[in-house]
């Protein structure tokens, strides 16, 4: 199973990389007319709407690996929001670059070289930006509902089967413990008979005190799945808005580009900063 987790995920990079040079060589391409730059959006947002696909069957078959996903980086790992992105993060990325055209053509701007029709972010009209702050808005609102309930599932599982594993487990020890004594005390003759009555507490402990506890963590473990799934649509419905509702064709090449390569750098770094530390 821990193959296709890994498999997935590797198939999903190979395809940012190929999205990302097919996005670069559209964006270069002198008079690239619209249909061109919507063929290429539908194509990355389709392979985005296939990989949330395969993730939710994964998910569903183990939802807490993807809380920390061992084929991910340790830094990367660091960052996760429900095993991935926060959604708000491509709508940061682009109030980023934003203010950053602006800051990097200020000069250009008093001189009257350059105005916002001709600066790719920067052409997002008044309209666009009070989208963008609504989707905004209305996409903070649902990471804090998730995160919300993520909090929930971390208190019942707090609560109901761990509290009740760790009573046992002190009852079970200490059991074993005046077992123990009392086999020391015993002949030699008398030893086998103490030692497999130890064993025989502990699977106990395993086999019958442990049913419940199994049937509650299994619970989380779909709580989980689910959360997962839902993050993924959140981010999945976030990045269609913006690609096919708010942006132009232009715009939303421009970004899809930004997001790739941070995505791509940041796993790059990742890989190179866990090499320094000893992690391969």
């Amino acid at each position: 199973m821990y193959r296709r987790f890994v498999s997935c995920y590797e198939s999903w990079l190979e395809g940012q990389k190929s999205d990302l040079t097919d996005l670069l060589h559209v964006s270069r391409t002198p008079g690239a007319s619209q249909m061109q730059l919507r063929l290429i959006i539908d194509q990355c947002l389709q392979n985005y709407a296939s990989y949330m696909e395969q993730r939710r069957s994964l998910a569903r078959e183990d939802g807490p690996t993807y809380f920390c996903p061992p084929w991910c980086t340790s830094f990367e790992n660091s960052v996760l929001w429900m095993g991935g992105c926060r959604p708000s993060l491509i709508i940061r990325l682009l109030y980023s670059l934003t203010g950053h055209e602006m800051e990097a053509h200020l000069d250009e701007y008093l001189q009257g070289l350059r105005t916002a029709t001709n600066v790719g972010l920067m052409a997002l009209s008044a309209r666009q930006l009070q989208q963008v702050n609504d989707l905004h808005q209305r996409t903070l609102r649902a990471e804090d509902r998730l995160t919300s309930q993520l909090a929930t599932l971390h208190e019942d599982v707090a609560d109901k089967p761990l509290l009740p594993i760790v009573k046992e487990r002190q009852r079970t020890d200490s059991a074993s413990t005046s077992s123990a004594a009392a086999a020391v005390a015993v002949a030699a003759s008398s030893s086998s008979s103490s030692l497999q009555h130890l064993s025989d507490g502990h699977t106990g402990f395993a086999a019958g005190g442990n049913g419940e506890a199994a049937a509650a963590l299994q619970t989380y473990a779909d709580g989980l799945s689910k959360l997962v799934e839902e993050a993924d649509k959140l981010r999945m419905s976030t990045a269609r808005a913006l690609a096919t509702e708010i942006l132009n064709p232009s715009q939303a090449v421009e970004m899809l580009i930004v997001a790739k390569q941070l995505h791509l750098s940041v796993h790059t770094w990742g890989l190179e900063r866990d090499r320094q530390h000893g992690r391969e």
